[in-house]
């Protein structure tokens, strides 16, 4: 009968020793790569996005919580990392066209003029192929032909 509860609190203390060390590890952040993100609806692309800004301000949290201090950045991770803008990296690579940014903003391609066009599409038509918003917006922006 002791052995049985002994062994009862054993296995209660390994659970929550996994519990505590569940709880307190890093937050795991997904970087997505062009080919992740190709086929992609804007309404899947647009929760990956949003996925990659929550998980680093999660993992900004949970260093200041565990440190007391914030990074540098603050939780706000590189352009070149969030999928809207791999996307259209990649869309302007294939599409071999230069695309029009803004040099002098922190997220040049995420501040132009050609993603708040596709951000736009995206919005009005979630269900349509994220490639397929590039292009159409490229095509009204006169920079690739139809």
């Amino acid at each position: 009968m002791i052995k049985r509860i002994g062994i009862g609190l054993g296995m209660c203390g390994l659970a929550l020793g996994l519990a505590v060390f569940l709880l307190l590890r890093p937050a795991e952040i997904t970087h997505y790569t062009a080919d992740d993100l190709v086929g992609l609806t804007c309404e899947t692309l647009g929760e990956r996005h949003e996925d990659v800004i929550n998980a680093y301000h999660d993992a900004e949290i949970d260093h200041v919580r565990r440190t007391g201090t914030f990074h540098d950045d603050l939780g706000v991770p590189a352009e070149d990392i969030m999928p809207f803008a791999v996307l259209i990296k990649r869309f302007a690579e294939d599409a071999q066209i230069d695309m029009p940014v803004e040099p002098m903003a922190p997220f040049p391609i995420l501040n132009s003029d050609f993603y708040y066009a596709v951000s736009a599409k995206c919005a009005a038509t979630p269900s349509m192929s994220a490639l397929g918003a590039m292009h159409h917006v490229a095509v009204k922006m006169g920079l690739i032909v139809p």
